[in-house]
């Protein structure tokens, strides 16, 4: 009765998803049922395409029933606590504290997150292998959407529960291939090596099929799922990988349809996913004021010590770390999503603060700067990318990489920019820290003191109900 009691409960999570999905994204569900006869016809395939589009967008509502997209809270201040850069204002988080264990609320956020993912596409997989009556064309393209949709939920399944650097480790992630039922609800980890594998295949497999631009900038398209590719590739960190990435990254910016913003500012503050440098975004629902709520009214999740010193001379700082007259007084925000007022007037809504931006053209040069290095390649290129970045986020003052002459100098000061680029927007500060050697990175974040923080633990409670389910050491 477990069994089926759980099942039923991931059944009917995956319908909710597809039977909540925002007009926003053309979704109009005729029935509930997902492991059936759901796609019909190329109508019906959209559909269900888009009820895994409204999974990646974590989508939901807020509490009072307005329907919200919330991939601020899994994929912007969760792992941004995780690398230190926001603190959780009311006390008592422990994300960027690193105390938490597998029973610390909210651990379980990425792999309720991830698996929603997965399951998802799995079904909308499922049923349109035998469908015939649609284009090849279509099918095919429709099918490279899951795989990717697939392999982003797994990346961050692998990236947060497994011991992604190392390879050869057996404390990989529940790779799923299929749609959850009762007879393949409890599996074991695979290795690290079989996850990789499950996921490079599935990216392999969709990026000769999906076009150069989408529909949306919120579906993916080719350059969006090599640069995942790339993301993937430089967290597993083999010298072949360094080559693949700087390979794709090259052939991203060189051949891609995007180009740098003039000024990075412009994309959170004006431009939103009109901006040619953002390669996926994450679009808002009409009544959406989560993110605002959540980062401006609340200031539930602020800029900390550690955030304002690594900003300490940056010209970003005016527009990302500000103090804020909000319902309950004057308090230091993170204001990157934010143009509205600040103190002493008081703030107002923006709808611009509600976009999300999942990939964008700067991290393409950031990874191939980072792959150069880790080469032992030309430092005089990685500057150069390094550069351009920063030049895009009105900084002018490079003293500090014209004197870098080795590549753990260049190195660090990449991944220092990484975490300002990307902090509270998609992880990227998270993973870039850990790639630091263990050294550099307590001289950043000291809270870490043993490897095994730098992975999440599995949930408590998927502990409890899957006896096949081993626990991350440390743990």
């Amino acid at each position: 009765m477990k069994q089926n009691k759980n099942y039923i409960i991931i059944l009917a999570l995956f319908s909710m998803a597809i039977a909540a999905c925002s007009k926003q994204l053309n979704v109009y569900p005729s029935s509930s049922e997902v492991d059936g006869n759901v796609i019909t016809d190329v109508k019906s395939a959209q559909t269900t395409l888009n009820g895994v589009y409204y999974r990646f967008a974590d989508g939901g509502a807020d509490y009072n029933g307005v329907p919200i997209s919330s991939w601020y809270y899994v994929n912007e201040n969760f792992p941004s606590q995780l690398s230190g850069m926001l603190s959780y204002t009311f006390g008592g988080g422990g994300l960027d504290e690193h105390l938490y264990d597998a029973k610390t609320y909210g651990i379980d956020a990425i792999w309720t997150y991830g698996y929603g993912i997965v399951n998802a596409a799995n079904g909308f997989l499922k049923n349109i292998a035998p469908l015939s009556n649609i284009s090849s064309t279509s099918k095919k393209q429709m099918i490279a959407e899951g795989k990717f949709l697939r392999a982003f939920g797994n990346t961050e399944l692998l990236l947060y529960y497994g011991e992604y650097a190392d390879p050869a480790s057996a404390y990989g992630i529940i790779v799923r291939n299929e749609f959850v039922e009762p007879k393949n609800l409890y599996l074991p980890r695979v290795s690290v090596a079989e996850s990789y594998d499950s996921i490079l295949a599935d990216l392999n497999n969709a990026i000769p099929d999906l076009p150069s631009t989408n529909s949306s900038i919120a579906y993916v398209n080719a350059w969006t799922a090599k640069l995942l590719k790339a993301r993937v590739l430089i967290n597993r960190g083999t010298s072949a990988d360094m080559d693949a990435v700087i390979s794709l990254t090259n052939d991203i910016i060189t051949n891609g349809p995007f180009v740098l913003e003039g000024n990075v500012k412009d994309i959170f503050l004006t431009k939103n996913v009109a901006s040619k440098e953002v390669m996926m975004g994450i679009l808002p629902y009409p009544q959406q004021q989560a993110k605002w709520q959540n980062f401006i009214y609340y200031d539930s999740y602020s800029p900390n010590e550690f955030m304002t010193d690594l900003f300490a001379g940056d010209p970003r700082t005016a527009w990302q770390i500000q103090t804020v007259k909000n319902a309950y007084g004057n308090y230091v925000a993170h204001t990157k999503y934010y143009p509205g007022p600040v103190a002493p007037t008081p703030i107002a809504f923006t709808a611009v603060s509600e976009y999300s931006y999942a990939f964008r053209l700067s991290e393409a040069y950031l990874l191939k700067a980072e792959a150069l290095i880790a080469k032992g390649g030309s430092l005089d290129e990685a500057k150069t990318l390094l550069k351009t970045v920063l030049s895009h986020a009105g900084v002018t003052n490079f003293t500090d990489i014209d004197a870098a002459d080795s590549g753990p100098q260049m190195q660090l000061l990449t991944i220092k920019e990484e975490m300002k680029s990307f902090v509270n927007e998609a992880g990227q500060d998270w993973f870039a820290v850990r790639r630091l050697p263990f050294s550099t990175l307590q001289t950043l974040l000291p809270s870490i003191k043993d490897k095994a923080l730098l992975i999440l633990p599995i949930p408590d409670a998927e502990i409890v109900a899957n006896k096949s389910m081993k626990q991350n050491p440390g743990y």
